[in-house]
């Protein structure tokens, strides 16, 4: 797309002028701690990038309000500054903090930050300024293949183990996603053996599944995600969805979060798979082999299921379900947790980074002294596993449903 050389009209921003203008400057999203509040600093990428105002929220907010009331041009610098971050909303949660878990101000949470990047986001891509050049030809992938992945749509199933037959309409359908069939497979196969061992029948829309769109939705791309999720939505309707079982974090947000947000009001639940088994559990359908060892076992909080869509009990209740399984947490989880560093776009477009604060975030599982850190989401495994082996660490990487998986009789 050429750029646009006329003034930049900022639609999408606009309609979150009084958030922007809200910004009162004080740098909580900066740097901020308050032990009694279980906050320890605040942005990944500030640390990353030396702590220059543009690469934290103050700045980005400045410089949207400098683009929405014309004393700053936009620029190819500016859009890259935009889309050095992870959307992982620290800041939103940082921003007019107390400081005391039992007092929240009036003034907190005025400024949805993770909104108001994406939708400068949206207006960059729209004027010809963004997104990042990765992220251009990820575009691409999913607008002829329906996957971020530069991978044949044909092969989206081939995840499915041979001779396992999964019907195409069903009330309990699953929603593979794209990160998981075609780069983790071993995630999939792990959930279906935890629903075959509680007796649960779930279906697939495979190959009327495309990609979510959240790759869309995070980097600007606001015509493809809604293509994609009018697409998903009508195809899982056909299926017969009453309940959408949904592991990745990601694909999570999208369908309970973002699609409500562009389509209305789903016509069926949204459910994350560690709701799923949790229910399981609890309703005696899963049983547990006796643990061999005990295991430490420490659980980051994805962003996309955390602080965006607020599911923190879930997965831990899972953990703490698991015979053996000791779980210690580390200095900062749930609402304050550390990025993974793969989110918003920066994992394809800035790899370094997203390995970099995976690193930080490893350094802090470790010293837990936990045999494995866990999380529920494929794109947080897969930069731990990156960072993992660029750290040399010795801890070891699992996502939740393997553990279930390995423990179930």
């Amino acid at each position: 797309m050429s750029k646009q050389t006329t003034k930049v009209p900022f639609t999408n921003l606009r309609k979150l002028e009084q958030m922007v203008a809200s910004c009162s400057r004080i740098g909580d999203c900066r740097q901020m701690v308050r032990p009694s509040a279980g906050r320890y600093d605040v942005c990944p990428v500030k640390d990353y990038l030396g702590g220059f105002e543009p690469y934290v929220a103050r700045g980005k907010l400045r410089m949207a309000d400098g683009l929405l009331r014309g004393t700053l041009n936009v620029s190819d610098g500016l859009a890259k500054s935009i889309y050095e971050c992870t959307l992982c909303g620290s800041c939103k949660e940082a921003c007019h903090n107390s400081g005391d878990a039992c007092i929240e101000l009036p003034t907190s949470r005025w400024i949805d930050h993770v909104k108001v990047f994406e939708a400068l986001r949206a207006d960059l891509v729209e004027a010809g300024y963004g997104p990042m050049p990765r992220h251009r030809e990820i575009y691409g992938s999913i607008e002829k293949e329906h996957n971020p992945y530069f991978e044949r749509h044909a092969d989206r199933g081939k995840w499915i183990p041979a001779g396992k037959e999964l019907p195409a309409k069903g009330g309990l359908v699953l929603f593979a996603g794209c990160t998981e069939p075609y780069r983790q497979p071993e995630l999939l196969t792990s959930l279906l053996g935890i629903l075959d061992a509680a007796g649960v029948k779930v279906a697939v829309t495979n190959p009327n599944e495309w990609c979510c769109g959240s790759v869309a939705i995070r980097t600007g791309n606001k015509p493809l995600a809604e293509s994609l999720a009018k697409h998903n939505i009508e195809a899982l309707q056909k299926a017969g969805a009453k309940d959408v079982l949904v592991h990745c974090s990601g694909c999570y947000r999208a369908l309970k979060k973002d699609y409500p947000e562009i389509v209305g009001k789903l016509p069926f639940n949204v459910i994350h798979a560690t709701e799923f088994i949790r229910d399981l559990i609890k309703d005696e359908k899963i049983s547990f082999k006796e643990a061999e060892e005990e295991a430490k076992v420490t659980y980051h909080d994805p962003c996309h299921l955390g602080r965006q869509t607020g599911l923190y009990d879930a997965p831990r209740e899972v953990l703490k379900a698991i015979p053996g399984v000791q779980l210690v947490e580390m200095r900062r989880i749930r609402e304050n947790a550390w990025c993974c560093g793969a989110g918003g776009g920066v994992k394809s477009a800035f790899a370094d980074m997203a390995v970099s604060v995976g690193i930080d975030r490893l350094a802090e599982a470790e010293a837990t002294k936990a045999k494995f850190i866990t999380s529920a989401c494929p794109f947080c495994r897969g930069n731990f596993i990156d960072a993992a082996k660029a750290r040399k660490a010795r801890i070891q990487v699992k996502d939740v449903i393997e553990l279930v998986a390995d423990a179930v009789a």
